[in-house]
């Protein structure tokens, strides 16, 4: 059975993507920072859909003590991992630090999603049998304005919400691109996306009183890069709106892109 972890899954895009996954046979694990979420998405998700196989963890990606307990957790749940979507992400309002030293939206929506990724590769890799396992990345047309200044990766100078929210989006967009330069294809496969612009609670508290689509609509790319057989595109490509695009052009800057990696392994602690 294809197993397949949620980031971020019990509200918005993040519990669509396990909805569908499970209706569709497939085992899932529900992922978010509060314990009694992360049971009552269970619960709610087991009613809706009996028999489905499902199972949950939470742990704080912005905390990385807690990304690596988490991990552990994950590891001994799940012998084979197929698919990891990495979907968590905030839109914060104000400025504040992590007790890692780390501005809190690039912990959460990029050094959290690194980390993880790192701590559960091995595992992707030895699940890989008949298709090569798959990150997803989950990012969004912001990336196209953000900036990664590795002098100023905590944006101590010019922080505004939208501009932490774009850099952190950017970072995971190029964390995509690295990983198919760095992993065997056989093996493990990369993508980023931008779901379009959905009614979640980010868009709600990042961005006001704008309409978006629905949850269905933010869904569909991931379930379909986690499902299908095959993806049209290679790995490292990243998808707007379902359809493989070229992004920001930050992305396709090697050097930048090697920087960054070794930025972050050395703020992830690795």
């Amino acid at each position: 059975m294809r197993v397949v972890l949620v980031t971020g899954s019990t509200d918005g895009i993040g519990r669509q993507v396990v909805r569908e996954l499970a209706a569709r046979g497939v085992r899932t694990i529900v992922h978010g920072r509060s314990k009694v979420k992360v049971d009552n998405t269970l619960e709610q998700l087991r009613a809706e859909l009996p028999g489905a196989a499902l199972d949950g963890v939470a742990f704080d990606m912005g905390r990385l003590a807690d990304v690596r307990r988490g991990a552990a957790a994950i590891l001994e749940l799940a012998p084979a991992l197929h698919v990891l979507v990495n979907n968590a992400a905030i839109f914060a309002n104000e400025r504040v630090v992590t007790a890692d030293h780390l501005e809190t939206t690039f912990a959460v929506d990029y050094v959290g999603p690194f980390l993880l990724t790192e701590l559960l590769a091995a595992r992707l890799e030895a699940s890989a049998s008949e298709a090569p396992s798959r990150v997803i990345d989950v990012a969004s047309i912001a990336h196209t304005r953000g900036r990664i200044d590795l002098d100023n990766l905590q944006l101590e100078r010019g922080w505004s919400g939208y501009a932490a929210y774009a850099a952190a989006k950017l970072a995971l967009v190029m964390h995509a691109q690295s990983l198919a330069e760095r992993r065997d294809a056989s093996k493990l496969v990369a993508y980023s996306l931008h779901p379009g612009v959905i009614a979640t609670k980010l868009l709600r508290q990042g961005f006001g009183p704008v309409q978006g689509g629905s949850v269905e609509q933010g869904a569909r790319t991931i379930v379909r890069l986690a499902t299908d057989e095959t993806v049209d595109a290679p790995s490292g490509a990243y998808f707007s709106d379902g359809v493989a695009t070229p992004p920001a052009s930050a992305v396709r800057d090697r050097a930048a892109r090697d920087a960054l990696w070794s930025a972050s392994m050395r703020l992830a602690g690795l």
